[in-house]
């Protein structure tokens, strides 16, 4: 891989990053705004972190299995494995920076793990549906 192939996981990371806390906002108004409403703004607090997690786990790895997929059936010079794992390392950094490097947890191993995982089936299905043709040009 190229050091443009390592930009653009980075890149793909970020933008995954910012999905999930957007996405993870909305899952989260919509649990206090229609399933649950009139409590307290501490309960909110207090249930609206896990059902964040859960959201960010289950879109992340969505995500990232469609950008491995999408991004390495697309070039099929490069090697999509080594991209799943790109984004996914990246994606970690980009979690343990926002935990400010806290992740002493198997939570975050988890939610680690989840993700490559989405990434490898992503870069497994990428290699699978890629033109044998257009990998020899």
């Amino acid at each position: 891989m190229k050091l443009m192939d390592f930009v653009k996981a980075l890149g793909i990371a970020i933008l995954v990053f910012i999905a999930e806390v957007l996405i993870a906002f909305c899952v989260v108004y919509v649990y206090v705004s229609l399933t649950d409403p009139g409590h307290t703004q501490a309960f909110y607090v207090t249930t609206g972190v896990p059902i964040a997690r859960w959201s960010t786990r289950i879109v992340g790895t969505a995500l990232i299995f469609g950008a491995a997929w999408l991004f390495g059936a697309r070039r099929p010079m490069r090697n999509a494995w080594i991209f799943a794992v790109s984004i996914a390392a990246f994606c970690a950094l980009l979690n343990a920076a926002s935990a400010q490097f806290a992740v002493g947890n198997t939570i975050f191993g988890l939610t680690i793990g989840l993700k490559l995982a989405g990434g490898l089936v992503g870069a497994w299905l990428a290699v699978r549906t890629r033109n044998p043709v257009a990998a020899t040009t």
